[in-house]
């Protein structure tokens, strides 16, 4: 696992000790670390800026002229990227500002006229990888249009705290931040804050139906339709924390899945419901039978692999990857989120006899909470809602049939 202890503190009051104190907590509670480190920015000296006015520079056509309000003074700066307006908040580095360790920002002149600062794009922080245009805030941070001539790095949450936590196989539940809060909490003896998962529910009834054919296997299929999603980037805060987790953002759908499976340990997919149809059942596979995965690998399954399927075709592997046929893509509107269980020696033979190592597949093989699944997607869905413009369907579906009740102890 590896998180920021940022994260952690969304769900319990981490003490204010040193980086090692933490780290001997950790090696108490039986977790090896085995890499602790500050995150420190790559700048000084960049606060958060208004755009209060954008005009054509005299003598360039491809540069503008800004006026940017930083708090204390309102500079005159310009700026080549064109994907901001008037009214946006921005990074300012101001004169005298330093980025990526040695490279200093002065007064300079440009074509006659005087450039007091750079409004910065994220490669330019070191906080990504987005060269095309300079970060705007208020769409990721919205905080940010509070903090007006405050350092940037409040806005992003630096310094924060790194680690790389190797979670032993017995400790499935620690596989997650919320996980490890859990055990944070219980020993400094603080309260830990529970998930405040919610979503709006206002759109029509989810029309996807589930059967399952082995409850052996699939002891349990939840999910919930969302509609009118716009496929696109996510916003800074959530592929940030994705880098940190040692994970590739890619796009807000896949992305919402993957923050909610770091943050809570639990896998989900979401299926295009316009290339899956409305009907899914899960059964065992046939001898011989093939699928596309995520990969674009062709696997051929045996009978004793799960397989989820669109009434007729395989279009994921139970617990291990979901199908090329129904992934997401960049014209996608309506998903299916789902979060099933799977039988733990399943996946795991699935996966080896496959070799097909998945976040998801070392997650179920371990055992994921069955209790949590309905939460599990609906985290995404609420997601999806904040970051892809969706709405929630009305209804979830959620075939219970092999019932895990929990052990009290």
């Amino acid at each position: 696992m590896k998180l920021t202890v940022s994260w952690l503190r969304e769900f319990v009051a981490v003490p204010d000790i040193e980086l090692d104190d933490l780290v001997e907590v950790f090696e108490n509670l039986g977790h090896e670390v085995e890499e602790a480190r500050t995150l420190e920015p790559a700048f000084t000296g960049v606060v958060v800026g208004r755009v209060l006015e954008v005009s054509a520079h005299p003598n360039a056509d491809k540069v503008r002229l800004t006026k940017v309000d930083v708090g204390d003074e309102i500079l005159d700066i310009i700026c080549g990227a064109w994907n901001f307006e008037a009214g946006a908040v921005v990074p300012v580095a101001v004169p005298g500002a330093v980025l990526g360790g040695d490279f200093e920002i002065t007064r300079r002149e440009i074509r006659g006229v005087t450039s007091n600062g750079m409004i910065c794009s994220e490669i330019e922080l070191g906080l990504g990888e987005e060269a095309d245009g300079i970060m705007v805030l208020d769409s990721d941070y919205p905080v940010a249009a509070d903090m007006i001539g405050q350092p940037f790095a409040n806005v992003v949450g630096l310094p924060d705290a790194w680690l790389e936590i190797n979670v032993t196989p017995n400790r499935p539940d620690c596989l997650s931040v919320y996980g490890l809060a859990r055990d944070l909490a219980a020993f400094f003896d603080l309260p830990l804050r529970e998930p405040a998962i919610e979503v709006s529910g206002g759109g029509a009834p989810t029309d996807v139906t589930v059967a399952i054919d082995d409850a052996d296997m699939n002891p349990r299929f939840t999910g919930r339709q969302v509609r009118g999603i716009r496929v696109g980037q996510s916003p800074h805060w959530m592929r940030m924390r994705l880098d940190q987790a040692g994970m590739r953002p890619i796009s807000n759908v896949v992305d919402a899945s993957n923050y909610a499976m770091v943050e809570f340990g639990y896998p989900t997919h979401a299926f295009d419901v316009d290339r899956l149809g409305t009907t899914i059942i899960t059964r065992m596979a046939e001898e011989g039978e093939t699928i596309v995965t995520l990969d674009d690998q062709e696997r051929t399954l045996t009978l004793d692999d799960i397989v989820v399927t669109d009434g007729v075709n395989a279009v994921a592997i139970g617990g291990v990857m979901g199908g090329a046929s129904t992934e997401v893509h960049d014209d996608t509107t309506n998903v299916f989120v789902e979060a099933a269980y799977w039988n733990p020696p399943n996946v795991l033979l699935t996966s080896k006899r496959l070799n097909l190592r998945s976040e998801a597949s070392a997650r179920f093989e371990r055992g994921a909470d069955p209790s949590f699944a309905h939460l599990g997607a609906d985290r995404v869905v609420q997601l999806l809602e904040q970051i892809a413009g969706g709405t929630a369907a009305s209804t979830s579906v959620d075939v219970d049939p092999g019932r895990i009740e929990p052990w009290v102890i």
